[in-house]
């Protein structure tokens, strides 16, 4: 059976992939031992056969995760040995479950997405929009049988951001913590990390100029200060994500009001960061975010030090 999830909101996929996980370990593999995750970055069509092909060990069959196959940059090489063995698969709980997890859009010309896109357990995991997001957000809550009011949610999404890891674990914290059934303001404001954007913005500017060992020590700073990683994270991701949108449409509109209306930001956000975007090329940029989401990865999938992580980005920019 062909599973193909994809999409930026790795979360949401991730728990649709625990979950067949864990309905595969009670009523095929009692013992464990037949679910596997490929890393799709590095994998060789020599290891997806090895690992596909082999029979379960005391089950009668294996589940099989494939992560980020469309970045492996050697695919192109392979890609129609994978596409021919997929196309004979019947398709049926009889065989091995394969799922393709991407965690951002792949390419929707290649071959490869125009195979998996036609399996019947095909599905795309975009950002939520507001409306759903509050929402998952309204559902988490009630479920923990808890109440907020509109304008604390909205206090929340302003601290905490519309990342649904950063999200889940904030409120996961005042889900557990908050001893009323009412969150309050003062509950978030004492519990969620706070806003960093003025330090977000001197990082950032750092970065432009550079300067490794401040920003090294701007974020260890941030970061012995209590600051929540994969928050400081997405507060970077998110001002890197503006700064390729400015970059793309300062082509056209060279100014900061015209930016402000474009893009929907305050006109001192909208100069600050247009200014800043000057300091880098588009393909610095393009770079860096890049950079950034890997490292986004390796903060929710692996036990390393976040400091340490931190470092080994900024060292390698």
């Amino acid at each position: 059976m062909i599973f193909f999830f994809y999409g930026e909101d790795s979360f949401r996929a991730k728990n649709k992939i625990d979950a067949l996980k864990e309905k595969f370990h009670q009523s095929v593999d009692k013992s464990g031992q037949n679910i596997l995750t490929l890393d799709g970055e590095t994998l060789s069509l020599a290891k997806f056969f090895e690992a596909v092909k082999a029979n379960g060990f005391l089950a009668s069959k294996k589940l099989v995760v494939i992560k980020n196959i469309f970045t492996n940059k050697k695919l192109k090489d392979w890609q129609d040995d994978l596409i021919a063995y997929l196309e004979i698969q019947k398709d049926t709980i009889e065989e091995n479950y394969l799922i393709f997890w991407q965690t951002d859009k792949p390419d929707v010309k290649s071959a490869l997405y125009k195979t998996l896109k036609k399996f019947k357990y095909s599905e795309e995991f975009a950002k939520l929009s507001p409306a759903k997001l509050e929402a998952w957000l309204k559902n988490k809550i009630n479920k923990a049988n808890k109440n907020i009011s509109p304008a604390n949610l909205n206090l929340l999404l302003t601290y905490a951001g519309d990342d649904l890891w950063l999200l889940n674990q904030e409120l996961d914290k005042l889900i557990n913590f908050v001893n009323t059934s009412e969150i309050t303001s003062e509950d978030i404001k004492l519990l969620v990390a706070a806003k960093t954007n003025d330090n977000i913005f001197q990082l950032v500017d750092a970065i432009g100029k550079k300067d490794k060992k401040l920003a090294a020590d701007l974020l260890n700073q941030q970061l012995k200060t209590g600051a929540n990683a994969l928050y400081l994270l997405s507060m970077i991701v998110r001002q890197y994500r503006l700064l390729l949108k400015i970059k793309l449409l300062s082509k056209d509109l060279n100014n900061s009001f015209a930016l402000a209306q474009a893009l929907k930001l305050h006109q001192f956000v909208a100069e600050k960061s247009l200014r800043q975007s000057q300091a880098y090329s588009l393909g610095q940029l393009k770079s860096i975010y890049k950079s950034l989401l890997n490292l986004e990865e390796k903060l929710k999938s692996t036990t390393g030090e976040p400091e340490a992580l931190f470092l080994s980005l900024i060292l390698n920019l």
